[in-house]
């Protein structure tokens, strides 16, 4: 892995946070980019491209998602695992799991919906008057006085 290099752009064959085992489909914006699915974002979860910024959140309120090593015979994305909870489950009848294509699966479709990721928030952009960070700052340690005298002048006054 190169320096700087993140994990959603890592190829090694066993890390299990890398682009081979994270990697769902080929981007749909951009032309060298892979959608990577996020494990750590549930119960909102989604995917994001490692080259730009698109974003896909899929399967809200799934109760676990995960990606199969087999993938779609129509577009070549990796398969989806999805485990619903059963109060709050889109599938027919009382099913909780099913696999599929995140882009072509008819059940699949619309639970996916795409964004585009924000590149700055504007509550969280820096401007004039915001110098100065937390705390009031060090003070100077006060000098000690050379003699007894002074040091009594010093705290009388």
């Amino acid at each position: 892995m190169k320096k700087g290099m993140g994990c959603s752009e890592c190829t090694h064959p066993t890390c299990q946070h890398s682009l081979n085992s994270l990697g769902i489909g080929q981007c749909v914006e951009c032309e060298n980019g892979v959608l990577v699915f996020d494990p750590t974002s549930g119960p909102k979860w989604r995917m994001a491209c490692n080259k730009c910024n698109v974003v896909v959140h899929f399967f809200e309120n799934a109760h676990k998602v995960r990606v199969s090593s087999e993938s779609c015979e129509s577009c070549e994305a990796s398969l989806v695992i999805v485990d619903f909870n059963k109060a709050r489950s889109p599938l027919p009848g009382d099913e909780t799991q099913h696999t599929g294509c995140a882009f072509c699966d008819p059940v699949f479709q619309d639970l996916v919906e795409l964004k585009h990721a924000a590149m700055r928030h504007p509550m969280h952009r820096g401007g004039a008057g915001r110098r100065q960070g937390r705390g009031r700052g060090r003070r100077p340690a006060p000098k000690k006085p050379k003699d007894k005298m002074a040091a009594l002048a010093a705290y009388f006054v």
